[in-house]
């Protein structure tokens, strides 16, 4: 039998690298079902196209990080243990585009999703998936890490990992990623200390939402209160925003 020898794309590349770092976070997973039919509501309302579904999770979690410092934390080892606190939420938004001919990770980075419209957030999102590789500095940005050597690559995963500002500075606090209903990612490869993901949005607005954390950062009591934040912040605080969308974008159709 031949076997046939494939020079690894920079997207996984990527994810070979960010596999390798995760293994020294140490997660804890949540699940759990919530009910978002306001949200379900509001955004049916809205004439195509409508804010991803990605978009409004980002905000909820950021909306719910703002009243509970955990969500806005990350841990460092060095020069001693310590925990790190920012005043609002990061959100890092994995993504997958096309880059010479293969599927591969990019990222939209929300540096205040709390306080962004859910418009702009969208045209973010929609940037990190389509604009050439020279305007996405995060993709950018990416694809130059891929291409270092590999010792030089995990020395300075190794660097992030115990100082954490790197991981604030081109990551986050919090990562999301979703297949679109497809399938649930139930576990993660993310280095950052929360990773979200979700699954199909019910005909009742029932989801399932999973919450993957570091738990050097935060306890299990944390992270159920983080659901029912998001939950909270879902159907308040983003619904409103969809309801107020609306007229505006039937007007623009019109």
């Amino acid at each position: 039998m031949r076997l046939r020898r494939l020079r690894l794309s920079p997207g996984r590349q990527t994810i070979a690298d960010l596999s390798w770092a995760s293994l020294r976070v140490p997660r804890c997973t949540l699940t759990a079902r919530l009910a978002i039919p306001q949200a379900l509501a509001a955004r049916r309302a809205l004439p195509a196209p409508r804010p991803p579904w990605t978009v409004l999770f980002a905000k909820a979690f950021a909306i719910a990080a703002a009243t509970q410092p955990a969500l806005r934390r990350l841990h460092a080892t060095l020069p001693s243990p310590r925990l790190l606190e920012v005043p609002h939420a990061i959100g890092c938004v994995l993504v997958e585009r096309q880059h010479e001919g293969v599927a591969t990770l990019a990222i939209a980075r929300f540096t205040e999703p709390h306080a962004t419209p859910l418009a702009t957030l969208a045209a973010q999102l929609h940037h990190a998936k389509t604009a050439p590789v020279g305007d996405c500095r995060p993709f950018h940005r990416l694809l130059r890490f891929a291409r270092l050597p590999w010792p030089l690559r995990r020395l300075m995963l190794r660097w992030a990992l115990a100082s954490a500002t790197p991981l604030l500075r081109y990551g986050g606090t919090f990562a999301i990623s979703s297949l679109g209903g497809e399938a649930v990612i139930v576990d993660s490869v993310s280095v950052l200390p929360c990773f979200l993901s979700y699954g199909l949005i019910g005909a009742d607005g029932g989801v399932e939402v999973f919450l993957s954390f570091d738990h050097r950062v935060m306890d299990g009591a944390d992270g159920a209160a983080a659901l029912q934040g998001l939950e909270a912040a879902m159907e308040t605080l983003v619904a409103e925003e969809l309801r107020g969308m609306a007229p505006r974008q039937l007007s623009l159709a019109g």
